[in-house]
């Protein structure tokens, strides 16, 4: 959390909870609309966690919305799982052993990066494994911190990731790609109000019930089940619309932004280049990954990388639209793996956890 106090012993009246949550909103707004403004990616949830931050480590008395971030997930989840539309269902099927082939081997590179992490920036391995891990920035550092990793170095860690991939690969993209023809339908907002209502407020309900059973970030991957159990069966087409994401976005980044401390500062630039050191690796094994997926499916070079980069789903699904690339296949990949990562996270951090001892061990 935050550290304590008034911000340069400001007005007593930031001592109350609702005056800190709605200078930490102010603040997030602000981030977000000056984000926006430099076309930073991601600038709903980026800007905001980086102003936040900012604030925080300067002293700023910020506080986030009470399940505002669980809230936040409800809306992501619905959005990524109305994805699985009939088409998006048929090309999982197909290609369904490669995308879990793509996503064993980008769990055990992040195993390998979160090894490298560990020595550079010199943290513990809870830290490390979160820090790398093949999922969202928001969905890690949540699940860091339940359990008692170091979530304020694990947002640090996939900040930088998300946004070193999400500006490098679109110019990948440019430089070794060409128009690919395919142009998609958008499903359009049709007034379906009261049933995106009803569906977020079952999936909230689903994943407040469900979080006893510990399954990780059960209110991101509740609510995308639920949503892909609505698109499978053919009901619809609904969409969530952009307003309602981009306000989770928001609400998301705050909260990420409110969880650092000014003792981070002191450490944060061994983080920082550690952290770029990770995350060039896990884009060239990505490219390697690609390239192999291409030459065993005919996809082009361009739209696998797209399917296996370990970024957000939405900005390499809006980079493949772009571009008249397949985007149904490159948000099936990156949903399969967000899917795997989340629901194998507490089984493949016991691996790590017993690998990483025994080599500890070894070199001791």
């Amino acid at each position: 959390m935050p550290d304590s106090g008034t911000w340069g012993g400001g007005p007593r009246v930031f001592n109350r909870p609702l005056a800190r949550m709605g200078l930490a909103l102010l603040i997030g707004i602000a981030g977000a609309v000056a984000a926006r403004s430099i076309s930073m990616p991601l600038p709903y949830l980026l800007g905001p966690l980086l102003a936040c931050g900012s604030a925080s480590i300067m002293g700023a008395p910020l506080a986030a919305l009470p399940y505002g971030r669980e809230l936040g997930q409800v809306a992501v989840g619905l959005a990524i799982g109305l994805r699985f539309v009939p088409v998006v269902v048929i090309a999982i099927v197909k290609l369904l052993p490669l995308m879990l082939l793509a996503t064993v081997l980008t769990i055990i590179a992040t195993m390998v990066a979160a090894l490298l992490l560990q020595k550079l920036a010199g943290t513990d391995r809870k830290t490390a494994f979160f820090a790398t891990a093949a999922a969202g920035l928001a969905e890690m550092a949540v699940v860091a911190h339940q359990k008692k990793a170091d979530s304020d170095t694990v947002a640090v860690v996939h900040l930088i990731r998300v946004t070193s991939i999400v500006t490098i690969v679109p110019f990948l993209v440019t430089i070794f790609g060409e128009d690919g023809g395919i142009h998609l339908t958008p499903v359009p907002f049709r007034g379906e109000a009261i049933p995106l209502v009803a569906l977020f407020v079952v999936g909230a309900a689903a994943a407040f019930l469900v979080r006893r059973f510990k399954l990780p970030n059960s209110w991101l991957l509740v609510p995308a089940a639920i949503g892909a159990i609505v698109s499978g069966f053919g009901f619809g087409p609904f969409a969530v619309p952009s307003i309602v994401l981009t306000i989770a976005q928001v609400v998301i980044g705050v909260w990420l932004g409110c969880r650092f401390r000014r003792s981070l500062l002191g450490r944060l630039w061994r983080v920082t280049s550690s952290a770029l050191v990770t995350t060039a690796f896990l884009l060239a094994v990505a490219m390697g990954i690609a390239l192999a997926l291409s030459a065993a499916t005919g996809l082009s070079f361009v739209t696998s990388l797209l399917a296996v980069a370990p970024a957000g789903v939405t900005e390499m699904a809006l980079t493949a639209a772009g571009m008249h690339l397949d985007a149904t296949t490159v948000t099936a990949f990156q949903i399969t793996r967000i899917a795997v990562v989340m629901t194998t996270i507490l089984f493949t951090f016991r691996i790590f956890e017993t690998f990483s001892r025994r080599l500890d061990a070894s070199s001791d």
